[in-house]
């Protein structure tokens, strides 16, 4: 009796390890945790640009990462320099800047307040470069985890379609019809409830297929491309064999009769 209740408990461990260890978890928690680099580095940005505008308010940069690393190596419109702002911003912005600087109206701040900019710049600029490293960690991931769906789909887009069924398995028993509309979810809601226009599409609207079409045209190529990527699910799933690029070659044939 014993040793029927330790090799249950050891093929439950065993069971247990292996769900664990599926690879489009990997993939979910990676997603997951860019979006909550990007709510975070959100608010940091707005602090910086806040703050950093008290000293130079006409600052303006061509992004929010750039801004970041100004104000990272700069701290206050009194240290900027030339040559280095150069090498962040490019020569012209560089230039414009530092002509600017010249007529500000902002704050005089000292050197103990731009090092507290710094600081915080500096945390900004390390969340940019760690979402960098995250989303290219997704892509290489999910083309291991699916590569029937990365065929058809961008890789990062394939992997949050993924994480928004809740997995990989359930989006394999998902129809084409619950893939084309995940991420319309509140649309759908107000169409059941309120009688409002239904929705065509959800988060494949990201794709460029879906949004570069006519009008006209989106509903049937989401719904298009949501039964090919049921199919890659499954595929990916359950056999793992490679059935994209017949897949792709029957999406794009439809795609171009609708045209």
């Amino acid at each position: 009796m014993v040793s029927e209740r330790e090799a249950f408990l050891k093929k439950t461990k065993q069971e247990v390890k292996k769900a664990f260890g599926k690879r489009d978890l990997i993939v979910m928690q990676a997603v997951r945790s860019i979006d909550d680099m990007d709510q975070a580095k959100n608010l940091l940005y707005m602090r910086v640009l806040e703050w950093f505008k008290l000293s130079f308010p006409e600052a303006q940069v061509q992004n929010e990462e750039t801004l970041c690393k100004v104000a990272a190596v700069f701290g206050r419109k009194e240290n900027l320099e030339y040559s280095t702002l150069a090498e962040i911003c490019g020569e012209v912005k560089a230039a414009e800047l530092i002509e600017s600087v010249e007529h500000s109206f902002g704050a005089e701040l000292s050197e103990g307040d731009a090092e507290g900019i710094r600081q915080l710049a500096g945390a900004a600029v390390n969340l940019f470069a760690s979402r960098s490293v995250m989303e290219k960690f997704v892509t290489t991931t999910a083309k291991e985890a699916f590569p029937n769906l990365c065929h058809l789909l961008d890789p990062l887009l394939a992997a949050r379609l993924v994480t928004m069924s809740g997995g990989l398995e359930r989006m394999a028993k998902m129809p084409g019809s619950t893939i084309q509309l995940l991420g319309a979810e509140k649309a759908l809601f107000k169409h059941l409830h309120r009688g409002s226009k239904p929705p065509k599409h959800g988060i494949l609207f990201q794709c460029t297929l879906v949004r570069g079409a006519k009008d006209e045209h989106r509903g049937q190529i989401a719904r298009t491309l949501a039964s090919k990527l049921a199919l890659a699910a499954r595929a990916d799933f359950y056999t793992g064999n490679f059935i994209a690029e017949k897949l792709k070659k029957d999406l794009d044939k439809r795609i171009s009769e609708l045209k």
